[in-house]
């Protein structure tokens, strides 16, 4: 399978006054082209950090210490995320990388309508095709006699966008307010901003939103749970991103709602033909959604493979522990001993050895690599030998 996303050895910390938070400890994973490969583990094992750092988020104190990722758009060579400048990874945010956050109340503005944060989305990466749709109309402006406005305002597109490239800045901005300020030039932004929003409807009945034409003038506010996170997705989805990040967009639903979100997703991620990175604490989802799944612990990656693999023969003993705490009918749950280690002062050797029934001497000692055991199927843990795992006794 062709590769879209390469993280190579990347490290997070956090520079705090009590100490280094190590988030991510050489994370090196591989992401596929149409694939949905899921994320899973407990609060605090790196799976959101995993995400902002593809994107580049990392807030101070944070700063990512070391590796690469490299993307590799359909068509174009790989780029390493972590390499470019500002302005080249705000151009790939969201055009050809788009993140649907956990909290939808929290991703959109409260002052502005649903409508207009969705056309902010389009006006920024799709700017030429929203003019390209305004000129080829433009004549409805003033009337068939005055054709002469196509041709004018295609010269002055021409020299904002030559005038804008020597300044060294967003060629893609709309006309400098100087100029925007003719009346003329103000109709024809009106009907860029028109194009946008009949984009931003047509999302919104993507995403299979009822009435789309009145709830694009909707504030946030005004829409339930299941409605925003909709709303969320369309903007994710505005450009037709190669790949979304999806970090836990069900969380906050009702389970019936959490079922129309997968479809959608699921139907969307085949249509808009995007890989998805899917960051989930539910096991069940996973389980319904994702072609391969990685289950995270202590910033690191400890066992990856198919679905059905790690269901079926899981081997690390963490991703064992996760799935004896899924509650079954008539059948009591086993919670995970101990808590998750402490960033600041990580356990030697392995990170898991401390609440791992199977640790022997040399799980304190040396922290193991992660290898492939059996075909795609790779872990992490000195107890798995021979696509097997050892007795406890």
């Amino acid at each position: 399978m062709e590769k879209l996303v390469e993280i190579k050895e990347v490290s997070v910390n956090f520079y705090t006054y009590e100490g280094t938070v190590k988030a991510l400890n050489r994370l090196s994973l591989d992401i596929f082209r149409g694939e949905t490969l899921g994320l899973v583990g407990e609060t605090g094992c790196g799976k959101t950090m995993t995400a902002l750092s593809i994107l580049r988020l990392i807030m101070p104190p944070g700063k990512i210490e070391n590796g690469a990722i490299l993307f590799s758009p359909k068509g174009s060579e790989p780029v390493d995320l972590l390499a470019i400048d500002e302005n080249a990874i705000r151009a790939i945010r969201g055009s050809k990388i788009s993140m649907v956050f956990q909290e939808p109340g929290s991703a959109l503005n409260p002052v502005f309508t649903i409508g207009d944060q969705i056309s902010e989305v389009i006006l920024l990466h799709k700017n030429h095709e929203m003019v390209s749709r305004a000129l080829s109309t433009v004549s409805d402006l003033a009337g068939t006699n005055n054709e002469w406005y196509a041709p004018l305002f295609k010269i002055f597109w021409n020299v904002q966008a030559y005038l804008l490239s020597q300044l060294n800045s967003n060629p893609q901005a709309l006309l400098p307010n100087a100029v925007s300020k003719l009346p003329f030039l103000r109709r024809f932004l009106w009907r860029i901003n028109d194009e946008a929003k009949k984009k931003s409807v047509s999302m919104l009945k993507e995403v299979e939103i009822p009435d789309a034409e009145r709830i694009v003038n909707y504030y946030p506010h005004q829409l339930s749970g299941g409605m925003k996170q909709r709303a969320v997705i369309a903007m994710a989805l505005a450009c037709s991103p190669g790949f979304l990040i999806a970090d836990e967009p069900t969380t906050a639903l009702d389970v019936t709602i959490q079922a129309q979100i997968l479809d959608l997703l699921q139907r969307l991620k085949d249509e808009f033909k995007s890989s998805v990175l899917y960051i989930t604490h539910d096991l069940g989802v996973a389980a319904a959604i994702c072609d391969r799944i990685g289950v995270m612990y202590g910033g690191n990656i400890v066992e990856l493979a198919g679905t059905e693999e790690i269901f079926d023969r899981p081997l690390h003993p963490y991703t064992r522990a996760l799935l004896a705490a899924v509650p079954r009918p008539g059948e009591e749950p086993r919670p995970i001993p101990g808590f998750i280690p402490d960033p600041l002062s990580p356990p030697s050797g392995c990170p898991f050895h401390p609440r791992c029934e199977l640790a022997r001497e040399i799980c304190s000692a040396q922290n193991p690599v992660l290898r492939e055991v059996s075909p795609g199927h790779m872990v992490s843990c000195h107890m798995v030998s021979g696509g097997d795992i050892a007795s406890s006794n």
